[in-house]
């Protein structure tokens, strides 16, 4: 994803410049990352100024979900099941199959492996 130009931030949908900050500083290059050196520059950005770090595994979660087992699917969203109509054009995938190939040469070096194929010189016999 080439977030440097699909991200934006819709006026409809504001969001606070704190907020704003921390999620630039999550979608950047890998070295200027927020928590690159350490977790502690993430924990101590100001969107984050309320969490007690220390006690955090002790509160209980924001949301509990009722799972009755392990197969129970009922918090997910329904989907009605639809037919999609993928059309595969396999004239042109045919026609494209071997462009990875191109410029590709094997040569197989026989005489480096199999016995007996190289002369010894100097070898006396």
């Amino acid at each position: 994803m080439n977030w440097r130009e699909t991200l934006i931030f819709p006026p409809e949908n504001p969001i606070s410049n704190t907020s704003r900050d921390l999620i630039e500083k999550f979608c950047c290059n890998v070295d200027s990352r927020i928590g690159a050196n350490s977790v502690d520059e993430i924990k101590s950005h100001p969107f984050l100024a309320g969490v007690d770090w220390d006690h955090i595994r002790d509160r209980p979660a924001a949301y509990t979900p009722d799972v009755k087992s392990i197969t129970d699917t009922s918090n997910f969203d329904e989907f009605p099941d639809v037919d999609l109509n993928i059309c595969r054009n396999t004239e042109i995938e045919h026609k494209n199959k071997d462009l990875v190939f191109i410029n590709y040469t094997f040569k197989r070096f026989e005489g480096l492996t199999q016995r007996g194929m190289l002369k010894m010189t100097g070898a006396s016999s």
